[in-house]
């Protein structure tokens, strides 16, 4: 709470309530209530507050972190299959629609079989896109161009950029597929 910022940071700065509520010009009930939360501050002492405490304001306001650490292991991992997608997702991160605070970002974890697309059209994605390939390789075309990612290669895909990704292998390839979640962020 923001009693709390405060009075970490006063004490961050080796300041005593006395000593900054003299700086301030405000009485030390006034800055106990502050810290205690009984009370809040306008803005020109929160304005003061910040100079004074060396900690910009917005950071006062930060909200708390209430998210636990979820694990997802192997065998408890949901797979999805999108309308777009030849294959089935492995699902790396909390199914955002199955959350109260959905994680902002969406990892999948996708095998895409020998001479074979990922999605059955052209797409052009609202958000941005990274994709690391685990194994194989992967060709992304756009246009008339296309460049292969080896194992253990990266590619980020600006949003709205028009492109299609295709498996040029023998063999499976094997990619992490990372976004901005649809519905967290």
């Amino acid at each position: 709470m923001l009693g709390d910022r405060l009075r970490e940071a006063r004490k961050q700065k080796s300041l005593t309530l006395t000593e900054l509520a003299k700086q301030l010009g405000v009485t030390t009930g006034y800055l106990s209530n502050l810290e205690n939360n009984r009370q809040e501050p306008s803005l020109p002492m929160l304005r003061a507050l910040s100079e004074k405490l060396g900690i910009p304001a917005t950071m006062l306001f930060a909200e708390e972190a209430t998210d636990e650490v979820v694990v997802l292991r192997k065998k408890e991992r949901p797979s999805i299959k999108f309308l777009n997608l030849g294959q089935e997702c492995e699902v790396l991160t909390p199914l955002a629609w199955r959350s109260a605070q959905p994680p902002e970002i969406e990892v999948l974890r996708l095998s895409v079989p020998p001479h074979e697309r990922i999605t059955t059209e052209d797409v052009s994605m609202d958000r941005d896109e990274c994709i690391y390939v685990l194994e194989g390789q992967l060709e992304y075309r756009y246009g008339n161009e296309a460049v292969t990612i080896a194992e253990g290669g990266s590619i980020f895909i600006p949003m709205k950029t028009g492109h299609y990704l295709f498996n040029p292998g023998q063999t499976p390839t094997v990619i992490l597929w990372i976004n901005k979640s649809t519905i967290g962020g």
